[in-house]
Protein backbone atom coordinates (compact mmCIF):
# COMPACT_ATOMS: atom_id res chain seq x y z
CA UNK A 1 0.00 0.00 0.00
CA UNK A 2 2.78 2.31 0.73
CA UNK A 3 4.43 1.95 -2.77
CA UNK A 4 1.39 2.32 -3.89
CA UNK A 5 1.06 5.85 -2.53
CA UNK A 6 4.28 6.93 -3.38
CA UNK A 7 3.89 5.82 -6.86
CA UNK A 8 0.96 8.04 -6.84
CA UNK A 9 2.10 10.66 -5.54
CA UNK A 10 5.29 10.42 -7.79
CA UNK A 11 2.21 10.16 -10.98
CA UNK A 12 0.98 13.35 -10.12
CA UNK A 13 4.15 15.62 -9.27
CA UNK A 14 5.17 13.95 -12.85
CA UNK A 15 2.44 15.23 -14.58
CA UNK A 16 2.19 18.33 -12.79
CA UNK A 17 6.18 19.14 -13.85
CA UNK A 18 4.88 18.15 -17.69
CA UNK A 19 2.00 20.54 -17.03
CA UNK A 20 4.22 23.26 -16.09
CA UNK A 21 6.63 22.85 -18.67
CA UNK A 22 3.65 23.58 -20.94
CA UNK A 23 2.91 25.97 -19.48
CA UNK A 24 6.08 27.81 -19.76
CA UNK A 25 6.53 26.64 -23.50
CA UNK A 26 2.85 28.07 -24.22
CA UNK A 27 4.24 31.46 -22.23
CA UNK A 28 7.32 31.48 -24.23
CA UNK A 29 5.65 31.58 -27.60
CA UNK A 30 3.24 34.12 -26.20
CA UNK A 31 5.66 36.41 -25.73
CA UNK A 32 8.33 35.90 -28.55
CA UNK A 33 5.17 36.30 -30.13
CA UNK A 34 4.22 39.71 -29.26
CA UNK A 35 8.00 40.85 -29.77
CA UNK A 36 7.54 39.86 -33.17
CA UNK A 37 4.50 41.50 -33.23
CA UNK A 38 5.97 44.65 -31.52
CA UNK A 39 9.09 44.64 -33.75
CA UNK A 40 6.73 44.47 -36.67
CA UNK A 41 4.38 47.41 -35.86
CA UNK A 42 6.77 49.61 -34.23
CA UNK A 43 8.49 50.86 -37.06
CA UNK A 44 5.19 51.14 -39.08
CA UNK A 45 4.02 53.42 -36.25
CA UNK A 46 7.60 55.18 -36.30
CA UNK A 47 7.69 56.05 -39.80
CA UNK A 48 3.91 56.73 -40.07
CA UNK A 49 4.26 59.22 -37.60
CA UNK A 50 6.87 60.71 -40.00
CA UNK A 51 4.96 60.32 -42.70
CA UNK A 52 1.90 62.41 -41.57
CA UNK A 53 4.48 65.22 -40.55
CA UNK A 54 6.59 65.26 -43.14
CA UNK A 55 3.39 65.44 -45.34
CA UNK A 56 2.21 68.34 -43.33
CA UNK A 57 5.59 69.96 -43.53
CA UNK A 58 6.47 69.84 -47.02
CA UNK A 59 2.95 70.98 -48.69
CA UNK A 60 2.94 74.39 -50.73
CA UNK A 61 -0.45 76.30 -50.71
CA UNK A 62 -0.10 77.45 -54.69
CA UNK A 63 -0.43 80.99 -55.65
CA UNK A 64 0.16 84.09 -53.72
CA UNK A 65 -2.87 84.60 -51.16
CA UNK A 66 -3.93 87.33 -49.67
CA UNK A 67 -0.82 89.30 -51.93
CA UNK A 68 -2.51 88.19 -55.50
CA UNK A 69 -2.88 91.65 -56.30
CA UNK A 70 0.25 93.22 -55.92
CA UNK A 71 2.45 94.04 -57.98
CA UNK A 72 5.85 96.35 -58.36
CA UNK A 73 3.45 99.54 -59.28
CA UNK A 74 0.27 98.88 -56.70
CA UNK A 75 1.70 96.74 -53.68
CA UNK A 76 0.41 96.86 -50.24
CA UNK A 77 1.58 95.41 -46.51
CA UNK A 78 -1.72 94.19 -46.36
CA UNK A 79 -2.29 90.55 -44.33
CA UNK A 80 -4.80 88.89 -41.95
CA UNK A 81 -2.47 89.27 -39.27
CA UNK A 82 -3.70 85.56 -38.17
CA UNK A 83 -0.22 83.74 -38.65
CA UNK A 84 1.26 86.37 -35.90
CA UNK A 85 -0.79 85.34 -33.04
CA UNK A 86 0.70 82.54 -31.71
CA UNK A 87 4.42 83.98 -32.00
CA UNK A 88 5.76 86.47 -29.20
CA UNK A 89 5.58 90.00 -29.82
CA UNK A 90 3.00 89.29 -32.10
CA UNK A 91 1.62 92.87 -31.50
CA UNK A 92 4.70 94.81 -31.77
CA UNK A 93 5.65 92.75 -35.01
CA UNK A 94 2.00 92.89 -36.63
CA UNK A 95 2.34 96.79 -35.62
CA UNK A 96 5.58 97.29 -37.39
CA UNK A 97 4.21 96.22 -40.71
CA UNK A 98 0.49 97.60 -40.51
CA UNK A 99 2.33 101.29 -39.92
CA UNK A 100 5.09 101.07 -42.40
CA UNK A 101 4.17 103.64 -45.26
CA UNK A 102 4.80 101.45 -48.76
CA UNK A 103 3.97 104.84 -50.99
CA UNK A 104 7.24 105.62 -51.21
CA UNK A 105 8.19 102.04 -52.30
CA UNK A 106 6.79 101.70 -55.18
CA UNK A 107 8.01 101.04 -58.29
CA UNK A 108 7.58 103.55 -61.38
CA UNK A 109 7.11 100.18 -64.02
CA UNK A 110 8.34 96.82 -64.48
CA UNK A 111 8.06 93.62 -67.41
CA UNK A 112 6.76 90.45 -66.77
CA UNK A 113 9.37 87.38 -67.89
CA UNK A 114 8.35 83.96 -68.59
CA UNK A 115 11.21 81.96 -68.27
CA UNK A 116 11.96 78.53 -67.94
CA UNK A 117 13.89 76.52 -64.93
CA UNK A 118 16.88 74.49 -65.86
CA UNK A 119 15.11 71.21 -65.98
CA UNK A 120 12.07 72.88 -67.92
CA UNK A 121 9.23 74.21 -65.23
CA UNK A 122 7.60 77.19 -66.98
CA UNK A 123 8.80 80.49 -64.14
CA UNK A 124 7.22 83.84 -63.82
CA UNK A 125 9.33 87.33 -63.30
CA UNK A 126 9.53 90.87 -62.63
CA UNK A 127 12.47 92.14 -63.83
CA UNK A 128 12.87 96.31 -63.61
CA UNK A 129 15.76 97.62 -65.08
CA UNK A 130 16.51 101.35 -63.30
CA UNK A 131 20.34 100.94 -65.69
CA UNK A 132 21.35 99.12 -68.56
CA UNK A 133 25.01 99.47 -67.05
CA UNK A 134 24.43 98.73 -63.32
CA UNK A 135 24.12 94.93 -61.76
CA UNK A 136 21.07 93.13 -61.27
CA UNK A 137 20.10 91.39 -58.11
CA UNK A 138 17.62 88.20 -58.30
CA UNK A 139 15.08 88.03 -55.77
CA UNK A 140 13.84 84.94 -54.28
CA UNK A 141 10.50 84.74 -51.51
CA UNK A 142 10.28 82.45 -48.60
CA UNK A 143 8.19 79.38 -48.46
CA UNK A 144 4.82 78.37 -48.38
CA UNK A 145 1.76 80.76 -49.45
CA UNK A 146 4.33 83.21 -50.79
CA UNK A 147 5.74 84.40 -54.18
CA UNK A 148 7.51 87.47 -55.42
CA UNK A 149 4.30 89.68 -54.57
CA UNK A 150 4.95 89.12 -51.17
CA UNK A 151 5.61 92.50 -49.51
CA UNK A 152 8.93 91.95 -47.80
CA UNK A 153 10.64 91.21 -51.54
CA UNK A 154 8.84 94.01 -53.04
CA UNK A 155 10.43 96.31 -50.09
CA UNK A 156 13.93 94.98 -50.07
CA UNK A 157 14.04 95.26 -54.19
CA UNK A 158 12.52 98.54 -53.78
CA UNK A 159 15.74 99.51 -52.03
CA UNK A 160 17.65 98.14 -54.57
CA UNK A 161 15.87 99.94 -57.46
CA UNK A 162 15.70 103.17 -56.07
CA UNK A 163 19.75 103.20 -55.35
CA UNK A 164 20.30 102.71 -59.38
CA UNK A 165 20.63 98.45 -58.55
CA UNK A 166 18.31 96.30 -61.44
CA UNK A 167 16.35 93.40 -60.02
CA UNK A 168 14.63 90.51 -60.93
CA UNK A 169 11.52 88.97 -58.90
CA UNK A 170 10.87 85.61 -59.44
CA UNK A 171 8.02 82.58 -58.42
CA UNK A 172 9.60 79.19 -58.04
CA UNK A 173 7.67 76.45 -58.90
CA UNK A 174 4.59 75.61 -57.48
CA UNK A 175 4.34 79.44 -56.17
CA UNK A 176 2.93 82.83 -57.19
CA UNK A 177 2.23 82.42 -61.14
CA UNK A 178 5.07 80.18 -61.52
CA UNK A 179 3.57 75.99 -63.14
CA UNK A 180 2.44 73.76 -60.34
CA UNK A 181 4.31 70.60 -60.59
CA UNK A 182 3.56 69.18 -57.34
CA UNK A 183 1.95 69.78 -53.65
CA UNK A 184 5.13 69.93 -52.17
CA UNK A 185 8.40 71.63 -51.12
CA UNK A 186 11.23 70.08 -52.59
CA UNK A 187 13.48 71.22 -49.72
CA UNK A 188 15.82 73.14 -52.10
CA UNK A 189 16.82 69.99 -54.10
CA UNK A 190 14.73 70.77 -57.03
CA UNK A 191 13.99 74.80 -56.69
CA UNK A 192 17.68 75.81 -57.46
CA UNK A 193 17.16 74.86 -60.40
CA UNK A 194 14.32 77.40 -60.76
CA UNK A 195 16.84 80.20 -59.73
CA UNK A 196 19.73 79.06 -62.06
CA UNK A 197 16.90 79.61 -64.97
CA UNK A 198 16.30 83.22 -63.82
CA UNK A 199 20.33 83.08 -63.95
CA UNK A 200 20.83 81.81 -67.76
CA UNK A 201 17.72 84.07 -68.93
CA UNK A 202 19.57 87.09 -67.42
CA UNK A 203 22.72 86.31 -69.29
CA UNK A 204 21.49 84.75 -72.15
CA UNK A 205 18.52 87.58 -72.72
CA UNK A 206 20.12 90.48 -71.03
CA UNK A 207 23.80 89.69 -71.66
CA UNK A 208 24.64 90.17 -68.12
CA UNK A 209 28.38 88.73 -66.99
CA UNK A 210 27.76 86.23 -64.14
CA UNK A 211 29.75 88.33 -61.60
CA UNK A 212 27.49 91.23 -62.20
CA UNK A 213 24.27 89.28 -60.95
CA UNK A 214 23.89 88.95 -56.80
CA UNK A 215 20.80 86.89 -54.97
CA UNK A 216 18.47 88.15 -52.07
CA UNK A 217 16.98 85.28 -50.58
CA UNK A 218 14.18 85.00 -47.38
CA UNK A 219 13.37 82.13 -45.15
CA UNK A 220 12.77 78.71 -46.18
CA UNK A 221 14.28 79.35 -50.00
CA UNK A 222 17.82 79.89 -49.17
CA UNK A 223 17.86 76.36 -48.68
CA UNK A 224 17.47 76.20 -52.92
CA UNK A 225 19.47 79.82 -53.35
CA UNK A 226 22.59 78.79 -51.43
CA UNK A 227 22.71 75.45 -53.92
CA UNK A 228 22.03 78.06 -56.65
CA UNK A 229 24.83 79.98 -55.63
CA UNK A 230 27.08 77.03 -55.78
CA UNK A 231 26.22 75.79 -59.10
CA UNK A 232 26.97 79.20 -60.45
CA UNK A 233 29.05 82.34 -60.92
CA UNK A 234 27.10 84.77 -59.32
CA UNK A 235 28.80 87.92 -57.95
CA UNK A 236 27.25 87.88 -54.40
CA UNK A 237 24.69 86.51 -51.81
CA UNK A 238 22.07 88.05 -49.27
CA UNK A 239 20.69 85.76 -47.05
CA UNK A 240 17.63 87.45 -44.80
CA UNK A 241 16.40 84.75 -41.72
CA UNK A 242 18.26 81.41 -43.78
CA UNK A 243 17.35 77.95 -43.40
CA UNK A 244 20.47 76.01 -43.92
CA UNK A 245 20.30 72.77 -42.28
CA UNK A 246 17.13 70.81 -42.52
CA UNK A 247 17.39 68.39 -39.85
CA UNK A 248 18.08 71.65 -37.62
CA UNK A 249 14.77 72.34 -39.13
CA UNK A 250 12.74 69.88 -38.26
CA UNK A 251 13.61 69.31 -34.42
CA UNK A 252 13.43 72.91 -33.79
CA UNK A 253 10.29 73.09 -34.77
CA UNK A 254 8.83 69.44 -33.74
CA UNK A 255 10.11 70.50 -29.97
CA UNK A 256 8.47 74.55 -31.12
CA UNK A 257 5.34 72.57 -31.54
CA UNK A 258 5.72 70.78 -28.14
CA UNK A 259 7.11 67.27 -29.52
CA UNK A 260 10.11 65.31 -29.27
CA UNK A 261 12.85 65.83 -31.52
CA UNK A 262 13.50 61.92 -31.97
CA UNK A 263 10.59 62.70 -34.54
CA UNK A 264 12.41 64.36 -36.80
CA UNK A 265 14.81 60.76 -38.15
CA UNK A 266 11.26 59.13 -39.33
CA UNK A 267 9.85 62.91 -40.20
CA UNK A 268 13.23 63.79 -42.36
CA UNK A 269 13.39 59.78 -43.72
CA UNK A 270 9.46 59.60 -44.90
CA UNK A 271 10.00 63.50 -46.40
CA UNK A 272 12.69 62.81 -48.91
CA UNK A 273 10.65 59.67 -50.08
CA UNK A 274 7.53 61.63 -50.40
CA UNK A 275 9.42 64.52 -52.77
CA UNK A 276 11.72 62.28 -54.09
CA UNK A 277 15.04 63.83 -53.13
CA UNK A 278 17.92 62.90 -50.75
CA UNK A 279 19.48 65.48 -48.99
CA UNK A 280 22.82 64.33 -49.30
CA UNK A 281 22.95 64.91 -52.51
CA UNK A 282 23.76 68.92 -52.34
CA UNK A 283 24.34 70.14 -48.70
CA UNK A 284 23.62 73.89 -48.71
CA UNK A 285 25.93 73.76 -45.60
CA UNK A 286 28.65 73.13 -47.27
CA UNK A 287 28.39 75.92 -49.36
CA UNK A 288 30.00 78.21 -46.91
CA UNK A 289 33.21 76.69 -47.78
CA UNK A 290 33.43 76.64 -51.25
CA UNK A 291 32.52 80.46 -51.86
CA UNK A 292 35.50 81.53 -52.09
CA UNK A 293 36.05 85.57 -52.16
CA UNK A 294 32.51 86.06 -53.27
CA UNK A 295 31.14 87.87 -50.45
CA UNK A 296 27.88 86.75 -48.33
CA UNK A 297 26.11 88.81 -46.53
CA UNK A 298 23.67 86.54 -43.57
CA UNK A 299 20.90 88.72 -41.59
CA UNK A 300 18.94 86.92 -39.10
CA UNK A 301 16.95 88.50 -35.51
CA UNK A 302 18.44 87.50 -33.11
CA UNK A 303 15.03 86.80 -31.18
CA UNK A 304 13.86 84.81 -34.35
CA UNK A 305 11.28 82.33 -32.80
CA UNK A 306 10.21 81.32 -36.20
CA UNK A 307 13.45 80.17 -37.52
CA UNK A 308 16.65 79.79 -35.10
CA UNK A 309 19.35 81.94 -35.87
CA UNK A 310 21.63 78.89 -35.29
CA UNK A 311 21.30 78.47 -39.12
CA UNK A 312 23.26 81.59 -40.03
CA UNK A 313 25.46 80.69 -37.13
CA UNK A 314 26.54 77.50 -38.57
CA UNK A 315 26.80 78.53 -41.79
CA UNK A 316 29.05 82.01 -40.76
CA UNK A 317 31.19 79.89 -38.72
CA UNK A 318 31.44 77.12 -41.85
CA UNK A 319 32.37 80.23 -44.15
CA UNK A 320 35.09 81.68 -41.18
CA UNK A 321 36.76 78.28 -41.38
CA UNK A 322 37.19 78.45 -44.71
CA UNK A 323 38.56 82.30 -44.76
CA UNK A 324 35.80 82.82 -47.28
CA UNK A 325 34.03 86.52 -47.68
CA UNK A 326 31.38 86.84 -44.95
CA UNK A 327 29.70 89.01 -42.85
CA UNK A 328 27.08 88.38 -39.91
CA UNK A 329 24.44 90.45 -39.02
CA UNK A 330 22.66 89.87 -35.82
CA UNK A 331 19.85 91.91 -35.03
CA UNK A 332 19.45 92.76 -31.50
CA UNK A 333 15.46 92.02 -30.40
CA UNK A 334 14.36 91.64 -33.85
CA UNK A 335 12.37 88.35 -34.77
CA UNK A 336 11.65 86.49 -38.16
CA UNK A 337 12.35 88.38 -41.14
CA UNK A 338 11.92 91.67 -39.04
CA UNK A 339 14.85 93.85 -39.72
CA UNK A 340 13.57 94.92 -43.25
CA UNK A 341 10.96 96.31 -41.32
CA UNK A 342 11.65 97.92 -38.59
CA UNK A 343 15.43 98.51 -39.23
CA UNK A 344 14.08 99.84 -42.59
CA UNK A 345 16.92 102.51 -42.80
CA UNK A 346 19.73 100.57 -41.95
CA UNK A 347 18.88 97.78 -43.86
CA UNK A 348 18.45 99.73 -46.76
CA UNK A 349 21.82 101.21 -46.24
CA UNK A 350 23.73 97.75 -45.34
CA UNK A 351 21.96 96.25 -48.63
CA UNK A 352 22.62 98.76 -50.99
CA UNK A 353 26.46 99.20 -49.71
CA UNK A 354 26.53 95.18 -49.94
CA UNK A 355 25.91 94.89 -53.77
CA UNK A 356 27.29 98.18 -54.75
CA UNK A 357 30.50 96.82 -53.63
CA UNK A 358 30.23 93.25 -54.32
CA UNK A 359 28.83 93.47 -57.94
CA UNK A 360 30.53 94.37 -61.10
Amino acid sequence: MKNLLTKNRFSIMSKLIERLKDFGERRRRLLIGFGVTILLVLPTIWFGLGYVIAKQALAVPHGCGLWETNTPTNWTVEDDWESFEPWPDSEERISMRKNFDAAPWQFDSYETINFTSRDGINLEGWYVEVNSSSPVVIFVHGGYENGKCKPEILLSASYLSKNNINVFMIDLRNHGHSEIVSDYFYLGQKEYLDILGAYDWLIDEQDYEPESIGILSISTYTLASTLAFDESEMGAMWLDSAIIDFPLLVGNELERLGFPRILSSPAITMGERLVGVNLDDRVPLEVASRAGDRPMYLVHGDSDARISNEHSKMFYDKAVEADANVTLWMVEDSGHVDAVWEDSIEYEERLVNFFTQSLE
